[in-house]
């Protein structure tokens, strides 16, 4: 009898077991997807950001190309707000009616603020990944990797934060302020993305990366009186390019390394 209860009782402990690791592995797999779910989200938010300001700067008109990215955009949130735990599903609904809010407003701002709340909108959504991950690692028990990856992160919000500001002072380039602003900013940039690099040697391997802080050096050491605006935007985007990269070699490396590569969903 003993030995027959003894049996129960492990079996019974055996179950509870495989049940909970069950209900963590689905824990695990749902984060997992919404970290690769929000991370398809941020290029169409850069190229949304990239089409309106060609369109407020320039007059470029391309109604079909944005209405495709609110398509895609909807599709993408109404699959993060499926996929999300029950508890954080109305901050993705937030997050849904702010950008359809946007694709409804953004003809009638400024250049400056149309660049400010694609910058603030992408951030709530990079600050939705920074979460995800780091909870991702943990329950992979990760701590180094953690450690390294917030070192990263600091520092790429950090440029990140002083690109939106080198945007936004493109767009003032008429006054004298504006110009020194932008010089101002370029130098800010020029230091953002050297120290990047020392988090994130990939950087540096980049063409892209070369290119960018060759542009910067040469506009910080000989200033032109008249600047061109698309030509220092189109630098903008380009360092947009090398800091989203990086970025994501960064979650791919460090994903492969916890045994779940994250699929690589190219941030143009």
């Amino acid at each position: 009898m003993f030995v027959f209860l003894s049996l129960v009782l492990s079996i019974a402990i055996l179950a509870a077991i495989y049940r909970y690791s069950q209900y963590t592995d689905l824990k695990t797999e749902r984060k997992f997807q919404l970290i690769c779910k929000l991370k398809a989200l941020v290029p169409l938010l850069r190229q949304h950001r990239a089409i309106t300001h060609y369109s407020l700067s320039f007059g470029q008109n391309k109604n079909e190309q944005l209405s495709m990215i609110h398509s895609k955009v909807d599709q993408l949130l109404n699959e993060i707000i499926a996929t999300a735990h029950v508890d954080n599903k109305p901050m993705y609904r937030v997050l849904q009616n702010q950008l359809k809010q946007l694709s409804k407003t953004w003809k009638r701002s400024t250049v400056s603020r149309n660049q400010l709340v694609h910058g603030k909108l992408m951030r709530q959504v990079l600050m939705s990944i920074d979460d995800l991950f780091r909870l991702w690692l943990m329950d992979r028990d990760q701590e180094a990797a953690i450690e390294e990856y917030r070192d990263f992160w600091l520092g790429m919000i950090d440029a990140l934060d002083c690109l939106t500001q080198f945007r936004v002072s493109v767009s003032t380039l008429d006054s004298n302020l504006g110009q020194q602003r932008s010089i101002h900013y370029s130098d800010m940039m020029y230091r953002k993305l050297n120290k990047l690099s020392l988090v994130c040697p990939q950087a540096v391997a980049s063409p892209m990366y070369s290119t960018a802080v060759h542009r910067l050096e040469a506009l910080i050491a000989n200033p032109e009186p008249d600047m061109d605006r698309e030509s220092l935007y189109q630098l903008t985007s380009e360092i947009s390019e090398v800091i989203f990269s990086c970025y994501d070699s960064v979650l791919r490396e460090m994903s492969v390394d916890s045994y779940l590569p994250i699929n690589n969903a190219a941030m143009i």
